[in-house]
């Protein structure tokens, strides 16, 4: 588990405390690499000596998203030859992990997906895209997990770290490198929200990763410039049914994202209904992550500026994703 904290909280400290716990009782061994300040560390080292191994990144790999840098200075350190990735807020239990281990057995990597728990209104927001994306991609969600055989990864070698979408770019690597993939799209794990002040900074984030995929960012790019152009042809009349188009296609898009194998067991009816809601805050955050693409030149992220969302194997990557999932639909 890559970790990176500016100020140490005893209380998220603990909870991961016991978190590990439940891990090392699944016969796992849990490995943290730390990005953090070093009083940060130490700090954190105290608190979970007992319960996991606990390591600083190696940034000699000298990527600019030093969550990669973590991730390579793992799978280094790793004592296992089946690792799971994931990010801090995923939660697997027992059970899960016995399944991604089982699914290694068979295969290279295996690309859970995620849902969301609790649900405060703003991850209500979340779990619509999720439900967007899983309506609208073969590949279905992008989720903050996944789980590789180590010799796996070193044999298809680094992937690009300079890029903000690490979690997906890492995928489609491992599908470039013809790596077998299991997209375990009904293999649920449960990822913690963010809280409030967390999920307005990751607003622009989300935004900016998407600049790659040029027809997308234009789309929600051009909503407002739509409504206002409908606004003074037509009038008010015009931009009602505009919008009205627009909700309702949010909201059937998430049911049936929904609908779309077991996924209605981990995400109930209501959270289709924010669908609408992560429209307009996805054109919104266009517009702030390009502010920031204009006077910055890129997303900060930590202390370095990422100019790049996704990396150099997301297209061809994706394409082979996108028919690997239709040939394991078809078996």
């Amino acid at each position: 588990m890559p970790i990176r904290r500016a100020a140490f909280s005893p209380v998220e400290a603990a909870e991961l405390a016991e978190y590990f716990q439940v891990l090392g009782n699944a016969g796992c061994d849990v490995l943290v690499v730390d990005g953090s300040p070093d009083l940060v560390v130490e700090q954190h080292r105290q608190a979970w000596t007992l319960f996991c191994r606990h390591e600083q990144v190696d940034r000699s790999f000298g990527y600019l998203n030093d969550k990669v840098n973590a991730i390579h200075t793992g799978v280094g350190l790793a004592s296992f030859g089946k690792i799971i990735l994931a990010d801090d807020d995923i939660r697997y239990t027992r059970t899960q992990i016995d399944r991604v281990c089982e699914l290694l057995d068979e295969f290279e990597v295996v690309r859970p997906q995620n849902f969301l728990w609790p649900l405060p209104w703003w991850a209500r927001m979340e779990a619509a895209r999720m439900l967007i994306n899983r309506a609208t991609l073969r590949i279905a969600d992008y989720p903050g997990t996944c789980a590789f055989r180590r010799a796996t990864m070193l044999r298809v070698g680094h992937y690009d770290g300079d890029v903000l979408f690490d979690n997906e770019e890492i995928i489609r690597h491992f599908a470039r490198g013809e790596a077998a993939i299991r997209y375990a799209t009904n293999l649920f794990v449960r990822k913690r929200p963010p809280n409030f002040q967390k999920w307005i900074e990751q607003r622009p984030r989300q935004a900016y990763e998407d600049f790659g995929l040029r027809a997308k960012t234009a789309f929600f790019f051009s909503l407002p410039l739509l409504a206002m152009l409908f606004i003074l042809a037509a009038g008010w009349e015009a931009i009602m049914l505009f919008t009205t188009v627009l909700i309702v296609t949010a909201i059937a898009l998430a049911a049936a994202g929904r609908r779309r194998g077991t996924a209605a067991q981990y995400f109930p009816w209501s959270v289709c209904l924010f669908a609408p809601l992560w429209m307009v805050e996805r054109a919104l955050s266009t517009y702030w992550a390009i502010y920031w693409w204009l006077t910055r030149g890129g997303y900060p992220f930590g202390d370095k500026i990422l100019s790049k969302g996704i990396g150099r194997d997301w297209v061809s990557g994706g394409k082979i994703a996108s028919a690997s999932v239709a040939r394991q639909s078809n078996e």
